[in-house]
């Protein structure tokens, strides 16, 4: 940074006007609001700092971070295998026989419960809708249809770039919304059409509603157009190649 960034004068100057510096990143950077620290906390910090020590912005870094939560996260969770969590319950004993250590009864017959409608978080957050014949999304379909409108569809299509600009206005890290976009982007062509835009609106909105998003799509949330298309790839939901846009996108 230039020397003068270091007089106590230009460093009051920059953390008067932080916020002002924080929409001026969002803009030029594609980044979420939800992405930056606590203003009020970012300035108390500062106000200690030696601003002449920090480093240049880097945008090449940001890209690679942008990519690492976008796609790498997603794929690591995804080569998970289901069989962990059973394999850590298993113990042998000294004739070599495995052991089920996994606790039973009570609190823990929960999971059996589970498949109730009664169990823990049925019919709530990403769960509702399982159990009814109609797309849950179609509920709400009529205002995600106008937004989508808005947008401007070329061939009933909208651009992932698109997609961003109007995604990043509900302030969930991109992070967040790089998940969403892997889930709503279902044939992997790197564009939404109505019902994959629908698709990421109704995500959004259950995040902000404060429900946890899911590693994968739950049919029930796949789009009645879709399910035809993913008849005979029930993987291709998640192990597609498109990726939320870049912060230079």
């Amino acid at each position: 940074m230039p020397s003068m960034i270091g007089k106590e004068k230009k460093k009051k100057e920059l953390i008067q006007k932080l916020d002002k510096l924080f929409e001026q990143l969002q803009k030029e950077h594609g980044i979420s609001p939800g992405d930056f620290p606590d203003i009020n906390k970012m300035r108390a910090n500062l106000e200690n700092a030696d601003f002449s020590r920090f480093n240049a912005l880097k945008p090449r870094l940001l890209q690679i971070v942008d990519d690492m939560l976008a796609k790498d996260i997603a794929r690591l969770m995804a080569q998970i295998p289901k069989e962990e969590s059973d394999a850590n319950n298993k113990v042998v004993d000294a004739l070599g026989n495995r052991l089920d250590q996994s606790v039973r009864g009570g609190a823990f017959e929960a999971e059996t419960e589970a498949a109730t409608p009664f169990g823990f978080g049925r019919g709530e957050g990403v769960d509702k809708g399982s159990d009814e014949t109609e797309w849950v999304v179609s509920r709400e379909r009529y205002k995600f249809d106008e937004m989508f409108q808005e947008l401007q569809p070329v061939d009933g299509k909208i651009t992932s770039s698109q997609a961003k600009v109007h995604m990043v206005k509900s302030k969930l890290p991109n992070s967040v919304l790089g998940k969403i976009w892997t889930l709503s982007d279902i044939d992997k062509d790197g564009q939404l059409d109505a019902d994959e835009f629908a698709l990421a609106n109704y995500l959004i909105n259950l995040k902000l509603a404060g429900h946890a998003i899911p590693e994968k799509l739950p049919k029930h949330l796949v789009p009645p157009s879709k399910l035809v298309e993913n008849n005979n790839n029930n993987d291709g939901m998640t192990n597609g190649t498109s990726s939320y846009p870049r912060l230079d996108e």
